[in-house]
């Protein structure tokens, strides 16, 4: 759902700050600037899916990443979900044993 209406938005140009949708992951309202730089400095893997109703995303995310940002950013499949949590868990324990 749109809390504004985009006026500005160009086919190959994101929409302006003032321009916001609703963050599926987040669950309120956000603007592209801060999906473009959520994940590390790269996009948010949902960026595409998101955006694509209101400019251009793809084209746009092509001419402003290299190839590798790109594909680390949208095409590396990430770990399952219970794998990260095993994975924080051994942190969380290794941590613990170097304070002890």
């Amino acid at each position: 759902m749109l809390k504004n209406k985009n006026t500005t938005a160009l086919p190959g140009k994101p929409p302006e700050n003032e321009f916001s949708i609703r963050c599926p992951r987040l669950g309120h309202q956000i603007n592209f600037d801060y999906c473009r730089s959520e994940n590390n400095g790269l996009p948010c893997f949902k960026t595409l899916d998101c955006w694509y109703n209101y400019f251009d995303v793809h084209t746009y995310l092509t001419r402003e990443l290299t190839k590798e940002e790109f594909k680390k950013a949208f095409l590396n499949k990430g770990k399952p979900k219970v794998l990260s949590l095993f994975d924080l868990i051994e942190q969380a324990k290794e941590k613990k044993g170097k304070k002890d």
